[in-house]
């Protein structure tokens, strides 16, 4: 079909379709895109801005008292090993993983899934890692794994527990448990620990991380 062989009124209606895809088009690769783009870029000025803020408010206090300064710089060195190690949030997250693991096992908990959820960074520098975790024991093994994050080497969080009797306590002679948890553990950006006599910051993220300690982060 050609089209000098169209009429007036088909012409018209291609003409229309043809000026809807178009349009369309446009909006799906060049208006949609542009947007995105534009609000990713508001949110980096948003939290650049916070961020210098919390630059300049932190010089501010460390001029005015250098003393509190020194003394969060020393016990920021004292909790860095107690923190996870990542170069990003996607390895610092399956260390802490990994660490449920070796917790788990000892204690005797059959860990079924370990899923590492999105970290979520607060205003103070601290990394908040998360993982959930299912798994089966009985309730000497629940105990034992509940001390033993207590206790542990690393500080952690639990943030959610849910112990139920597992469908399969009826099959043996000893009750078995179904354990769900989401498990909270820390850590701090290489550009904050790496400066932490230099950036004040520091001083924030040590007094988050001494409450957490101190409330009773490793065991609720």
């Amino acid at each position: 079909m050609k089209w000098s062989t169209l009429s007036a009124r088909e012409r018209r209606t291609v003409s229309i379709g043809g000026a809807i895809v178009v349009v369309s088009l446009g909006f799906l690769y060049g208006v949609r895109p542009y947007r995105a783009a534009l609000e990713d870029a508001r949110d980096q000025l948003v939290t650049e801005r916070a961020t210098l803020a919390r630059e300049r408010a932190a010089v501010a206090s460390a001029q005015q008292n250098p003393q509190l300064h020194r003394v969060a710089d020393s016990t920021m060195r004292a909790m860095r090993p107690r923190l996870f190690e990542g170069k990003d949030d996607v390895m610092a997250s399956a260390e802490l993983a990994s660490y449920l693991g070796d917790v788990a096992r000892h204690a005797r908990v059959w860990l079924q899934d370990a899923g590492t959820r999105p970290a979520a960074p607060s205003a103070e520098g601290v990394r908040r890692l998360r993982v959930e975790i299912r798994g089966e024991s009985d309730i000497l093994g629940v105990l034992m794994f509940l001390q033993a994050l207590e206790r542990g080497e690393k500080l952690v969080r639990i943030d959610r527990l849910d112990i139920s009797r597992s469908p399969r306590a009826r099959e043996e002679e000893i009750e078995t448990l179904s354990i769900a948890a989401t498990i909270s553990g820390f850590a701090v950006a290489d550009t904050t620990t790496a400066a932490v006599s230099q950036t004040p910051p520091s001083v924030a993220a040590t007094r988050r991380l001494g409450d957490s300690a101190s409330n009773g982060a490793a065991a609720r």
